[in-house]
């Protein structure tokens, strides 16, 4: 029969450093409740199914925080509020903020009494007196069970009890959840033990506080994959931090699980040649990314079909050796990023067993493909392994055992850790170098480039600047104190910050996470004892516009078309909308639409169109209908050289991945002072993929302006 198809699971762990070395609060719960409702579940499922075999990276900052939480020498702000009789005004707006940040249709739906106190949210969020002290304490307590894996609810007697009684809890009833948290945090990581020991998984790390490693070493590499992007002034450098974070995430790696990893999955399977010879250097042995970077190594992109299914698997499902200096380096696998947002994002919206058995038929259907049974083919599916599960029926249960058992079942699928393929399968094949960019659409644009970015980094070279000038100046500093303020740098540096400063992305704890990456910078002037810089103490410029949050156009714009892959000058004054904008921590890796931008001048219309993937596999229309209800769609399918509207070719400049086009008022059937709605879509023979923006068409007043 031949090799099965060898399907290698990587479950990403990682959450940011929530501490404050100063007072020792953790500002945030999220590692006490994932380890609650996700980590501890993730291996209890996976250990019922001892023939799948899967790969589990945790990031260090992530474990240490865990540990802290097992030993009880850890307390965030939800513990302590918790404690409390009563709440000031801004311990109530943080109540309020947080107390429903949880899948609403999907869990808090399921309790009746917890849906009853999110209807009346919205009003107080307009008058915090909405609540009265005991309803702030119901919050604390529903939050904290709705982030408590469902099947320990349905076990434990007295938790089982707090869900019945519903309302009216207590101090010592929201004592009696955060204590199991506490013993559900001090069981994950000896679990992940045993099952790395009995050879079940593989455990593997990110860089220590979970840094993007080629924006470290420079921040002007970004612009590789992305050309004229913004960038600090001058550009943040710092390859030693590189080899600091790698050197910790060893050593703590060793503390914690007792073994030396061999594998490492780089923050946000972001990448460069100069990251990959620092974990070369380090020892590693095999690293994994996103398919959207091999093919820029290859210098073509990973086909799909209209199922999407790829056209070329023999490329994608198979490692390679990483040439560093001449010689064979780091082995890089690959991960499928259609199978593994089908898990993050997609699955999540049908039935369990409909989607196990989606997963099992993709998979069989690459196999029957790749057509090579005598050859060793491996399918990486990467993503994190803590993020999606609330939005599945019972916190990915069904999904998660109907997927494990048909696994264990199929002979022609074989689940196995990365380090057991590559053991068995030596790469047949090597890359000259690798190229730039991370998971998400093969760019580093979610973490560099727009405006609060910039200000971000350039905070952060500041202040890591001012460590370094202060060590040469004081050859006598204290070591405890120098490694306090490096600690604080190490910790600024971790890539969550950066997303959430990227217009893609928003939560309702924006201003928390801000907070957070500031005081960090401000704990190493602390920690030096000088006084922290008026900049710190300022919040970064407010981000992750929504729709009804968008500035009007400030005077006419008439943007060059030249279709190049950065935008120029005047597309950069445009209204922008981009694809997939996330309100929580995962984001898809890019297919489709990326951005529609929607400028305007006297008398014509100006679009730009950025797409994920090369034009040539895609159809694109953009609607522009008028208050007048007359609607137009502006077309373009492979076979065509410009945007096409009914019958007339519209002035069109064509990129790779891009589309700019001018459209006079009058062919639209508009005029200057008319209110438009703009929404773009893509599609391929399979159906639509996205609409830009996904929700309504964006509304646009084409008020009249100076020029």
């Amino acid at each position: 029969m031949g090799h099965p198809l060898y399907v290698a699971f990587l479950w990403h762990m990682h959450q940011p450093d929530y501490r404050d070395p100063v007072t020792g609060m953790f500002h945030l719960p999220w590692v006490r409740l994932h380890a609650a409702k996700d980590y501890l579940h993730m291996a209890e499922v996976l250990a019922q199914y001892p023939d799948v075999h899967a790969t589990v990276n945790f990031a260090p900052i992530l474990v240490e925080q865990l540990a802290a939480y097992a030993a009880g020498a850890a307390e965030d702000r939800v513990m302590r509020l918790g404690r409390q009789d009563t709440w000031t005004e801004e311990e109530r707006a943080y109540i309020l903020n947080l107390g429903f940040s949880v899948n609403r249709d999907k869990i808090v739906r399921r309790y009746p009494p917890y849906m009853e106190l999110l209807q009346r949210r919205e009003a107080a969020l307009h008058d915090l007196n909405v609540y009265n002290d005991q309803e702030y304490r119901d919050i604390l307590a529903w939050f904290q069970l709705a982030w408590t894996d469902p099947n320990r609810l349905e076990r434990d007697d007295e938790l089982r009890h707090l869900i019945t009684k519903g309302h009216g809890y207590s101090i010592e009833d929201l004592q009696l959840i955060i204590d199991r948290h506490i013993e559900m945090c001090a069981r994950v990581i000896p679990l992940y033990r045993e099952l790395a020991g009995r050879g079940q998984i593989e455990l593997t790390a990110s860089p220590y506080t979970h840094p993007i490693l080629p924006l470290l070493i420079d921040s002007s590499h970004a612009q590789r994959a992305t050309p004229g992007l913004p960038i600090p002034d001058p550009p943040f450098r710092a390859r030693e931090d590189v080899a600091a974070h790698l050197r910790q995430a060893i050593s703590h790696h060793e503390h914690f699980f007792g073994t030396r990893p061999v594998g490492i999955w780089p923050s946000e399977g972001a990448v460069s040649q100069e990251a990959v010879e620092e974990i070369d250097a380090a020892g590693f042995r095999w690293l994994a990314s996103d398919e959207a970077i091999l093919g820029r190594c290859l210098g073509r992109w990973i086909q799909r079909d209209s199922q999407d299914a790829v056209t070329t698997p023999h490329i994608l499902y198979q490692p390679y050796v990483i040439m560093v200096d001449n010689r064979p380096g780091p082995i890089a696998i690959f991960r499928d990023h259609v199978l593994s947002d089908r898990i993050g994002f997609t699955y999540q919206h049908i039935p369990g067993e409909q989607a196990a058995e989606d997963l099992i038929v993709r998979l069989q259907i690459i196999r029957r493909r790749l057509a090579d049974p005598d050859r060793p083919y491996l399918v990486a599916i990467i993503l994190d392994g803590e993020n999606c599960w609330e939005g599945y029926d019972h916190n990915g249960d069904i999904f998660l055992h109907s997927l494990y058992h048909r696994l264990s079942e199929d002979p022609e699928l074989k689940a196995v850790t990365v380090s057991e393929y590559l053991e068995m399968n030596p790469p047949r094949n090597t890359l000259a170098r690798i190229a730039t960019g991370s998971w998400i659409r093969g760019d580093l644009t979610t973490w560099m480039g727009d405006p609060e970015h910039i200000q971000a980094w350039s905070l952060l070279r500041d202040t890591r600047e001012a460590l370094v000038s202060d060590e040469s100046a004081r050859p006598d500093l204290p070591e405890p104190i120098r490694q306090q303020a490096w600690q604080a740098i190490y910790a600024a540096e971790g890539s969550d910050w950066f997303w959430w400063y990227s217009v893609r992305n928003t939560s309702d704890q924006d201003g928390l996470f801000d907070e957070l990456f500031r005081n960090h910078l401000a704990n190493v002037y602390r920690a030096l004892g000088r006084p922290v810089p008026e900049t710190l103490m300022r919040p970064i410029a407010a981000h992750g516009r929504r729709l009804d949050q968008i500035t009007r156009q400030r005077r006419y714009i008439t943007p060059r078309l030249t279709a190049l892959p950065n935008p120029g000058e005047g597309w950069k004054e445009a209204l922008c909308i981009h694809a997939d904008t996330s309100t929580g921590t995962m984001q898809q890796a890019g297919r489709g639409l990326q951005a529609l931008y929607v400028a305007y001048d006297a008398d014509h219309l100006h679009i730009r169109i950025d797409v994920a993937e090369p034009l040539e596999h895609l159809s694109l229309d953009v609607r522009v209908r008028s208050g007048a209800g007359h609607e137009r769609h502006l077309s373009w399918y492979p076979s065509q050289e410009a945007i096409r509207m009914d019958d007339t070719f519209i002035p069109t400049a064509m990129g790779t991945q891009t589309i700019e086009m001018s459209i006079p008022f009058e062919t639209l059937g508009i005029r200057l002072g008319d209110r438009i709605w703009i929404q773009g879509s893509a599609a391929r023979a399979g159906g639509e993929i996205n609409r830009v923006p996904a929700s309504r068409p964006l509304e646009v007043a084409l008020i009249p302006l100076e020029a």
